[in-house]
């Protein structure tokens, strides 16, 4: 069967993405053939694509944590921070430096290019300066994973190819459209809700109100794909040391789907 998987956003919640990925290898019986994947579903989706054994993924995963304890400590502290993070907003575009999220990275993709690519494979992320959409296939995965993962006012934007880019779930939080292209007739989505339905300070009001746009632009790429799994999550998109938790909790679900 010819059928792609569009893997979305959504931090590390992404861990989901890894689960169905083994599901879709036993159901269908064999590997899909392309991916398109936007921040977090651009990080397993690039794994994936490399090297396509979603075991392996999860081992991936789980050295990265390992290794990188002091680094994901740091981040998850400074963005639980809202004091400390709205004074660096008003400095800068970004409470952490990207530079930590190379760090982090490189430990996946270091010098693996696109052409690497065991499946076809590509991200998206936004050109703030364009407002559009950039569909990413060749080059350094490194830099197009970083790119398609810079959550705004989180990060520092990627500058990549003269172009200032953040996270593809801005304006395509679901690249349907992208897996189309890269050559699969049946696309089968993997989506991850924002969970802001409630807020208690100005922070939280603000993302609320954002994701009410992106729930409704989210709506309507749902609509282009043939097959969509839904997997909603109680944790922030930075809670690194719930991944195997919500890894689990996706597994679970699709042994309903069984």
């Amino acid at each position: 069967m010819n059928y792609g998987v569009a893997l979305g956003s959504g931090g590390i919640r992404g861990m989901a993405h890894i689960a169905l990925l083994e599901y879709l290898e036993e159901f269908y019986n064999e590997k899909p053939t392309a991916i398109s994947g936007c921040s977090a579903g651009s990080i397993i989706g690039a794994l994936y694509a490399l090297e396509p054994n979603s075991k392996l993924i999860m081992k991936k995963i789980n050295y990265l944590i390992s290794h990188s304890s002091n680094e994901i400590s740091f981040i998850k502290k400074n963005l639980e921070n809202k004091v400390t993070g709205f004074a660096k907003l008003l400095s800068s575009p970004g409470i952490l430096n990207n530079d930590l999220l190379f760090k982090l990275l490189k430990l996946l993709f270091y010098k693996k290019r696109f052409s690497d690519c065991k499946i076809p494979f590509g991200v998206v992320s936004v050109d703030i300066e364009t407002e559009s959409v950039e569909e990413i296939t060749e080059g350094y995965i490194l830099d197009a994973v970083m790119a398609s993962s810079n959550v705004p006012a989180a990060f520092t934007p990627k500058l990549l190819g003269g172009m200032t880019l953040v996270d593809g779930a801005v304006l395509e939080e679901l690249p349907v459209e992208l897996c189309k292209k890269l050559g699969a007739e049946y696309i089968i989505a993997s989506h991850i809700p924002q969970k802001n339905e409630k807020f208690s300070d100005g922070i939280e009001y603000i993302n609320y109100i954002s994701s009410i746009s992106n729930n409704y632009i989210i709506s309507n790429k749902l609509t282009l794909a043939n097959k969509v799994y839904i997997f909603d999550s109680i944790y922030e998109w930075y809670e690194f040391d719930k991944y195997k938790e919500i890894y689990f909790e996706a597994k679970k679900k699709l042994e309903k789907e069984r």
